[in-house]
């Protein structure tokens, strides 16, 4: 009778079983912002890219579509971005007025968050930028 009531008294490994308890969320929100940071990145790569894009087709009467895309996709390439993506143009050599409109696409999947939760799978990281032609 004693040693149960020395037993239920003794605190010893409570600090062990909370951190046990605690951890698996705590690394679930530090992955979840350094993922969302990446992914952040990787869009801002991807606007980055689209303004430069849209500035080309919107200065030049002589550019054509296919110029313009292939300048996005040479800068998101030399910039190191991961994965594929599509990049489409419009309104590109047109007369002054006109809207030059560029979007890049791109899927971002989750490396570490879609192994855990595997619901979370991938999103689609867009960014268009709109710029009238000069």
């Amino acid at each position: 009778m004693i040693r149960i009531r020395r037993l239920l008294k003794d605190k010893r490994g409570i600090a062990a079983v909370e951190f046990a308890l605690v951890l698996p969320v705590l690394l679930l929100l530090i992955f979840g912002i350094i993922e969302m940071g990446s992914a952040w990145y990787y869009r801002q790569m991807m606007v980055n890219a689209s303004r430069e894009g849209a500035r080309l087709g919107a200065l030049s009467s002589t550019t054509g579509t296919g110029d313009v895309t292939s300048h996005v996709s040479n800068i998101l390439t030399e910039a190191g971005f991961p994965g594929s993506f599509s990049v489409s143009a419009s309104g590109v050599g047109g007369s002054t007025g006109t809207l030059v409109t560029v979007q890049v696409d791109s899927d971002y999947e989750f490396p570490v968050l879609s192994a855990l939760i595997p619901a979370i799978g991938s999103v689609t990281l867009q960014a268009v930028t709109v710029m009238r032609h000069e």
